[in-house]
C-alpha cells in the first residue's frame, strides 16, 4: 500500500509559526511551555510587555502579531491585552532594562520569515482601508455608557429590575437560553428579542401584580416606581467568512456592531467588498450592510449582531481608480447604477485647482483600451466599470491677462491686463516708485508663445512726467532696479586696537574722527599719537599704490576719508602684556606668577616662590608647555611628510632635574626660560617603582638603590609571550623617556629611579605567508630560475 505524502495544513502552519515566535520570550515564560498567543491573558504584565519587546526587536509589527493572533482564533480579550502591552512598551512603562532588551541584537529567529506578513505592512488605497489599518481604534465596544436604544436582549444578559416608591426591591436575573427570566411569585417571562424599553413595559405590566403601586391610578402615599437596566451584556460567538483578512469564528460583547467584529477580523481583503456585507441568521439574510455609508456620510451602522449571526464580506463589485485633481485619490467600489456624480461624493469632489467641467475615463473595450471624455452635464448618468481610471486634470499654471511688477515699487506683484495696459497705469496700480528706485532705467521683459524672447530698457522718468508712455501686452513683466545695485555701497575700514574694528559705511564728509566714534572708541594702550591712514591712489597713475600718512587723536577731525580707507591704531611702542606661569606641587608659596622679566627661568621661580617643601622631588621636576596655533602651523608646513597632527590643546611635557639646577645656583642647561601659561610640576617623592606591559601582572614594588628594570620586571612575573621585552623602556617622573641601548654586543638597560614606570611594549605582529604565497612565491623562483638558464645557454 503507497503512503500518501504528508501535507501539512495552514492552520497548522500558522500555530507552528505562533510557537516559533514566542521561543525569544522572558526566561520565566521559556523555562515553562511555549504559550501561545491565544494563552497573553496567563502571563504577567511585565511578561506580556517582555514578550512585545522581544517581537519588535525581531522586526514584527502590531499587524502582524495581530494576524497570528487572530489565526489562532484568539479573542478580544487577548488581542486588547496585546495591544495593551504594545502601547506600554512604546511609552516607557517596562522601565529601561527592558528597553534595553529591545536595542539588544540577538541571534535567535523570532518567528517565521517577516515577508509571509507583508501584506499587514503596505498602506492600501482601497478607501476604507485605513479604519481597519488604523491601530488606535479598538474592537471593543464601551461598557460603561448607556444601552443603546436598539440594543435587543438575548439569553445570558443580566439585567437588574429596582423598584422603590412605597416599596423598594432590588431585582438582579439572567436571561437564560431559552431567553426567559424567572422571579418568585410571577410567571415566566420572555425577554430575548426586546430592546430595553420593550422589556421595561412587559415587566412592569407583570409586576403590577405584586406592587399595586405601579398602577398608573394608584395614591402618591403607596405609588411605586419601576427602572429596568442591563448590567451586563452578553457575549455572543460570531462567524466572519468570505473576503476578510482573518476569516473564523470570534466572541464577542453582544454590545458589538458589525464595524467592530469586521475589525476583529482585519478588515476586507484586497478584493473584498465595502459596500455588500451580509448578516445571516438561522441560514437567512436579515440584513445588508454598506460602509460607505459610515465612512462618506457618518451613518454607524446600528444593527446589532446575535450569537451564531454569519458575517459574509462578498467580492468587490466596480473597482475605480481615482487619479489627478480629486480631494481623495485611490480606488473606490461602486455598484449598480451609480454614477460619476456618485463617485465624486465619495472622493469629497475635485481639489481646488481641478478642471470641473470634464473628466477622463481609461476604460478596457474587449482587447484593447480608449480613454473617454465625460462632460459635466453627463455626471448624473454616465455610469461607470470595473476597472476603469478616472482621471481629473488640474489647469494650467499659464496665465492669459497677467502683467507682473517687482523691485523699488510700493505694491509689487501680478495686476489684470485691463486695468493696466500702460506702463503709466501699471505704476499708478503699483502706487509709484520707491525712493530707492533707479528711474533711469527699468527693464521691461516681454513673452510670447511662453517664453521670454525681448527685452527692453525703459526710462521710467519719462514715464512719471508724462511725456512717454508705452503699450503693454499680456504676460509683460517690469523689473525696477535699486539704485544700491546701480551705485555700490563705498566702504572704509579701521582695525587695530579700537572697540569694535571692522568695515563700515562711507559718507560723503567722512572724518577721521567720524570713524573713531563708529569704532566705539580706542581700547587701553591704544597709540593715539600716531594713528596710521592708507589711502589707494593707483586711479591717480603714479608710481604709488597706496599713500600712507600719519595724525594724532587731536588732528583726527581735520582728516577726511575717501572710499576705501584704512585707518590703523596700533598698540603704544615698546609695551607688552604681562604673562604669567603656574606652581604647583610640594612649594612653599603654589599659585600664578608674572613673567618679570626676558630671561626668567625655573630657577627664579623657585626662588620668587620662596623654596620647596620636605619631601619634594627634585629630579622629578617638569614643566607642561602648550604649543602655539603659530608654532603648530610651522611645524606642519616644515614637516608635511611626518603627518603631524595637533589638537586645539596640544601640549608638550618637558623633563628637568632641579638638583642639578639647584647645585649650580641656575647655571646649568636644565633652567629653562619660562614661556606664557607654563605648568611648572614640583612633585612629590614617590618611592616606589611601577611596572606595567605585557608583563604577567602589572604592579608597583618598592624603590631601591640596587633595583634594575630586569629585576623589576622579575618582580611582575616575567614578561609574556607577546612582550618586546628588549625594546622596554623607562618613564621617569619628571616624564624624561629612556630606552635601552645598544653597544657592541652589550644592551645597556635605563636605570631606575624613584618614582619610575617600566613600560614593556607589545611585539610587533608580523604577517605570516600562507601557503598559497609560498607556492606562488617557488613558482615565481622556478620560472625565473629557467629564465636565466635559457638566456646562458
Amino acid at each position: 500500500m503507497q503512503k500518501r505524502p504528508f501535507r501539512t495544513p495552514l492552520s497548522m502552519v500558522l500555530a507552528m509559526c505562533a510557537t516559533a515566535l514566542f521561543l525569544c520570550t522572558t526566561p520565566a515564560v521559556a523555562q515553562g511551555t511555549t504559550p501561545f498567543l491565544t494563552q497573553i491573558r496567563n502571563l504577567t504584565p511585565k511578561q506580556q510587555i517582555n514578550y512585545v519587546l522581544e517581537a519588535r526587536k525581531r522586526g514584527y509589527s502590531l499587524p502582524q502579531l495581530e494576524g497570528l493572533a487572530k489565526a489562532q482564533g484568539a479573542t478580544l480579550e487577548d488581542l486588547s491585552l496585546l495591544r495593551t502591552a504594545w502601547s506600554d512598551s512604546q511609552t516607557g512603562g517596562v522601565g529601561e532594562g527592558l528597553q534595553e532588551n529591545l536595542q539588544d541584537k540577538g541571534t535567535r529567529s523570532f518567528g517565521n520569515e517577516p515577508q509571509m506578513f507583508d501584506f499587514f505592512e503596505e498602506e492600501s488605497d482601497i478607501f476604507g482601508s485605513g479604519f481597519f489599518a488604523n491601530k488606535n481604534i479598538t474592537e471593543t465596544p464601551q461598557f460603561y455608557v448607556a444601552t443603546p436604544a436598539g440594543y435587543r436582549l438575548g439569553p445570558s444578559d443580566e439585567i437588574t429590575i429596582d423598584v422603590w416608591g412605597a416599596s423598594e426591591n432590588r431585582y438582579e436575573v439572567t436571561l437564560s437560553r431559552q431567553g426567559v427570566v424567572r422571579i418568585d411569585r410571577l410567571k415566566p417571562m420572555y425577554l430575548s428579542g426586546l430592546t430595553l424599553a420593550a422589556a421595561e413595559r412587559k415587566i412592569r405590566n407583570e409586576f403590577s401584580s405584586i406592587y399595586t403601586g405601579l398602577s398608573p391610578d394608584s395614591p402618591n402615599e403607596s405609588k411605586v416606581y419601576l427602572d429596568v437596566n442591563l448590567q451586563k451584556a452578553r457575549s455572543i460567538v460570531v462567524n466572519i467568512t468570505g473576503s476578510v483578512e482573518a476569516p473564523g469564528t470570534y466572541t464577542i460583547s453582544g454590545f458589538s456592531s458589525v464595524l467592530n467584529a469586521l475589525y476583529a477580523a482585519g478588515g476586507p481583503t484586497e478584493n473584498g467588498s465595502y459596500r455588500n456585507i451580509s448578516i445571516l441568521r438561522n441560514g437567512k439574510e436579515i440584513t445588508s450592510i454598506d460602509l460607505y455609508d459610515f465612512f462618506v456620510k457618518g451613518n454607524y451602522p446600528s444593527f446589532f449582531l446575535n450569537d451564531q449571526d454569519v458575517i459574509v464580506v462578498a467580492p468587490h463589485h466596480k473597482r475605480i481608480t481615482v487619479e489627478g485633481a480629486f480631494k481623495n485619490t485611490g480606488r473606490f467600489e461602486t455598484l449598480e447604477n451609480e454614477t460619476i456624480e456618485d463617485l465624486l461624493s465619495y472622493t469629497g469632489g475635485f481639489s481646488s485647482t481641478a478642471y470641473k467641467k470634464a473628466v477622463y475615463v481609461d476604460r478596457v473595450v474587449e482587447l484593447q483600451r480608449e480613454i473617454i471624455k465625460i462632460e459635466q452635464k453627463a455626471y448624473v448618468t454616465a455610469q461607470l466599470s470595473d476597472g476603469d481610471t478616472v482621471e481629473a486634470k488640474n489647469v494650467t499654471d499659464k496665465y492669459t491677462n497677467r502683467i507682473s511688477v517687482s523691485g523699488e515699487v510700493y505694491l509689487p506683484g501680478n495686476y489684470p491686463f485691463k486695468e493696466t495696459p500702460t506702463l503709466s497705469a501699471l505704476l499708478k496700480s503699483a502706487s509709484g516708485l520707491t525712493p530707492n528706485a533707479y528711474a533711469e532705467a527699468a527693464i521691461l521683459y516681454r513673452s510670447n508663445q511662453g517664453f521670454v524672447n525681448e527685452v527692453k530698457t525703459i526710462d521710467l522718468a519719462e514715464i512719471v512726467n508724462n511725456t512717454q508712455d508705452v503699450q503693454l501686452q499680456p504676460n509683460d513683466s517690469l523689473v525696477v532696479i535699486s539704485m544700491e545695485n546701480i551705485n555700490p555701497e563705498k566702504t572704509v575700514t579701521i582695525q587695530g586696537k579700537v572697540n569694535e574694528p571692522g568695515e563700515v559705511p562711507f559718507f560723503k564728509g567722512m572724518t577721521a574722527r567720524d570713524l573713531i566714534l563708529i569704532a566705539n572708541g580706542f581700547q587701553d594702550r591704544a597709540n593715539t599719537d600716531q594713528i596710521e591712514l592708507y589711502t589707494n591712489v593707483t586711479e591717480e597713475q603714479t608710481n604709488k599704490r597706496v599713500d600712507a600718512r600719519w595724525f594724532s587723536l587731536a588732528e583726527a577731525k581735520e582728516v577726511e576719508l575717501a572710499p576705501s580707507d584704512l585707518m590703523v591704531v596700533r598698540l603704544k611702542p615698546g609695551y607688552q602684556s604681562t604673562t604669567f606661569v603656574r606652581l604647583e606641587g610640594q612649594v612653599t608659596r603654589p599659585g600664578t606668577y608674572p613673567i618679570i622679566k626676558e630671561d626668567y627661568t625655573i630657577y627664579d621661580l623657585f626662588h620668587d616662590a620662596g623654596g620647596v617643601l620636605d619631601g619634594a622631588n627634585l629630579k622629578g621636576v617638569s614643566i607642561e608647555r602648550s604649543i602655539t596655533k603659530e608654532t603648530q602651523e610651522n611645524i606642519e608646513d616644515t614637516a608635511d611628510s611626518l603627518n603631524f597632527f595637533f589638537k586645539d590643546d596640544t601640549k608638550i611635557k618637558i623633563g628637568v632635574d632641579f638638583e642639578k639646577v639647584l647645585s649650580k645656583k641656575g647655571d646649568h642647561p636644565d633652567n629653562i626660560l619660562l614661556k606664557s601659561s607654563d605648568l611648572v610640576l614640583f612633585p612629590k617623592e614617590d618611592s616606589t617603582i611601577s611596572i606595567l606591559g605585557e608583563v604577567q601582572r602589572e604592579t608597583a614594588t618598592p624603590y631601591d638603590n640596587s633595583i634594575s628594570l630586569r629585576e623589576a620586571v622579575i618582580r611582575a612575573g616575567g614578561v609574556k609571550r607577546s612582550s618586546d621585552y628588549k625594546n622596554a623602556y623607562v618613564v621617569y617622573q619628571n616624564g624624561d623617556v629612556r630606552g635601552t641601548k645598544n653597544f657592541l654586543f652589550f644592551r645597556i638597560r635605563p636605570k631606575l629611579e624613584p618614582g619610575a614606570i617600566v613600560v614593556v611594549p607589545l611585539k610587533e605582529q608580523r604577517e605570516r605567508i600562507s601557503i598559497q604565497e609560498t607556492i606562488g612565491l617557488t613558482s615565481a623562483i622556478a620560472s625565473l630560475t629557467l629564465l636565466v638558464r635559457s638566456l646562458t645557454q
